[in-house]
């Protein structure tokens, strides 16, 4: 059985490489530190950007081969505290460049404390009085950005109550179902779909809330790690942001949205599960939200940049096998248009005005949605009885090995048929029929009588035993045939028809 999961990857860029000393000062008064400081960043070149009252920043010099680095120096306590840190997107300083800048700073400080002038003090002095006072602006804006940022998305106003809710529900089935055999590592489809995956022959024969029950089941450890991570890093915007309410209502619509895409583009069958489905409308949605003027332009430049880079990892990972991409698909674009929607519902709240009619319709919209698809493609009784039955023969211990005997059987069968054709000459088609047909059928015999002993469910039991006789009326026909070719047999034509209408016969019953 292939399982589809509904998977993500994320990522974000861990802490960048930082280096830190302190050094001792001696024969130096604390109002000269900074000036002299000063003066070993403008010796280095190496601009200075900003400035406190114990406190200077400098960024080194960029060059063709190596990114600028922030070099910091603060004074505390009779000592100062120099640290060089990596600005660019450097998960490693592989080459030392943060040591090398601390070294080349107190170097350059050294030879600048023992040689700069009064006048040169007090010029520097100066320019840091300057800085400070361009720094006290920039923080103040900063500080405004950031309260117009958290008003935007109330970032410190909400406990994220409903996106642990979610993932502590996802770990707990997880857990439960791992202890009943779903396996932890390597899934066992058949509890999966016990347990309310998204299986085609059971969600188009009445099962309608395996819709929503497949986005709170995974296949294995990692799949639910990496979604629940994912899950963890939008929610941490998005929860805040819009309300718990809608919240809620945006991981089920787009779930359950979701779903019915993978149903819709997986016309051969599928059996999906995976919370990614709902996680990708989260993203949706706030993508949508990104492309408005809700969220203050400094936080929607590199928010895009974030979720455009997760979205097209995604899909680009989702194109190997064995990953539901048209789920993941389909809760994008869901996510997308609600999102839309709830900007409809934000603008009218910060009017202190009501919009009461978006959740009901986007509930609405999805369970008519819902109703219309699995109604328009309702799959027989007997495609739900089959599926029933093969879930159930799951509960056997050969009940996995039993299908796969049964497609060696197949491929035996396959490989007697190809070993003659029709006008082969009569010494040729003997040999063929006797030393290839032959032989495979009785390798085909013995693994019928292997599917016979195995420990499977009465249905399966039927169906070896069917088996067995097919192979057994398949060998009378190569007897036959033979007989014929050798012997000229007139009956042999007639035994033959008697043959192949059993074959027939026993082909309706494998059915």
């Amino acid at each position: 059985m292939k399982n589809q999961e509904k998977n993500s990857s994320c990522y974000k860029l861990m802490n960048m490489p930082k280096k830190e000393e302190k050094i001792t000062l001696t024969n130096i008064d604390n109002e000269k530190v900074l000036a002299v400081c000063y003066q070993a960043f403008k010796d280095l070149g190496w601009p200075v950007l900003f400035a406190g009252e114990e406190i200077l920043q400098a960024q080194t010099s960029n060059s063709w081969n190596t990114n600028p680095q922030q070099v910091i120096v603060t004074l505390a306590g009779g000592e100062l505290v120099v640290s060089s840190e990596m600005i660019k997107n450097e998960l490693a300083d592989i080459t030392g460049k943060n040591q090398k800048n601390i070294n080349a700073f107190i170097d350059a400080f050294e030879s600048a404390k023992n040689r700069i002038e009064p006048g040169t003090i007090e010029a520097n002095k100066h320019a840091i009085g300057e800085l400070q006072s361009a720094t006290k602006i920039v923080i103040e804006q900063d500080m405004q950005e950031a309260e117009e940022i958290d008003k935007a998305m109330n970032l410190s106003g909400s406990n994220l109550y409903v996106t642990y809710a979610i993932m502590a529900i996802n770990v707990i089935v997880f857990i439960l179902m791992a202890v009943n055999g779903a396996g932890i590592f390597e899934p066992n489809g058949y509890v999966h779909i016990k347990w309310g995956s998204n299986y085609t022959p059971l969600t188009l024969t009445g099962d309608w809330w395996r819709l929503i029950t497949n986005v709170f089941i995974h296949f294995g450890i990692i799949h639910i790690a990496m979604n629940m991570y994912c899950l963890y890093m939008v929610g941490v915007y998005l929860e805040p942001m819009i309300g718990k309410i809608k919240y809620i209502a945006a991981y089920l619509c787009t779930g359950v949205l979701a779903s019915l895409v993978s149903l819709w583009w997986h016309k051969e069958g599928v059996n999906s599960a995976g919370a990614s489905g709902a996680i990708f409308g989260l993203y949706g949605l706030f993508l949508a939200l990104l492309t408005t003027k809700l969220i203050p332009e400094k936080v929607r430049n590199g928010q895009l940049q974030s979720i455009g880079l997760f979205v097209a990892y995604n899909l680009f990972y989702g194109m190997k096998g064995g990953v539901d991409n048209a789920a993941h698909i389909g809760g994008l674009i869901s996510g997308f248009v609600i999102g839309y929607l709830y900007v409809i519902i934000i603008k009218k709240e910060k009017q202190q005005l009501k919009a009461a009619w978006v959740l009901p319709f986007i509930a609405i919209a999805t369970v008519a949605a819902s109703v219309m698809y699995l109604g328009n493609n309702k799959k027989a009784d007997s495609e739900r009885n089959a599926a029933l039955n093969l879930v159930k023969s799951a509960d056997y211990e050969d009940g996995e090995k039993f299908n796969e005997k049964f497609n060696e059987m197949v491929e035996l069968q396959d490989q007697a048929n190809k070993a003659f054709t029709e006008n082969l000459p009569d010494e040729l088609l003997q040999k063929k029929l006797t030393e290839v047909s032959l032989p495979l059928w009785e390798r085909a015999a013995a693994v019928a009588r292997i599917m016979q002993g195995m420990d499977i469910s009465p249905e399966m039991h039927k169906k070896a035993d069917a088996v067995a006789e097919y192979v057994k009326i398949r060998k009378k026909e190569i007897d036959i045939i033979t007989d014929i070719v050798v012997n000229k047999s007139v009956i042999g034509n007639q035994q033959l028809e008697v043959v192949r209408k059993k074959i027939t016969d026993v082909l309706e019953r494998l059915k």
